[in-house]
């Protein structure tokens, strides 16, 4: 995950930005995400390496949604 999508996806996690994506899947994962984070906010670096492992999994999102995510 390029420095800017990470910057981006931090503040998405945060509630900082919102970003809604096409699939379903990476919408609740950001979901997920969020809630680990406002439960523990030391959770952080366990939620972007299982994001950058989904995106590992789906290379569409990389390509596709961290590109939309990159231009917030």
């Amino acid at each position: 995950m390029k420095d800017i999508v990470r910057e981006k996806m931090t503040k998405i996690l945060l509630g900082e930005l919102t970003y809604t994506s096409s699939n379903l899947a990476l919408n609740m994962l950001i979901t997920k995400m969020q809630k680990k984070i406002l439960d523990d906010p030391s959770n952080m670096d366990a939620c972007m390496e299982e994001i950058e492992q989904f995106a590992a999994k789906s290379p569409i999102i990389a390509k596709v949604d961290f590109s939309n995510i990159a231009k917030l």
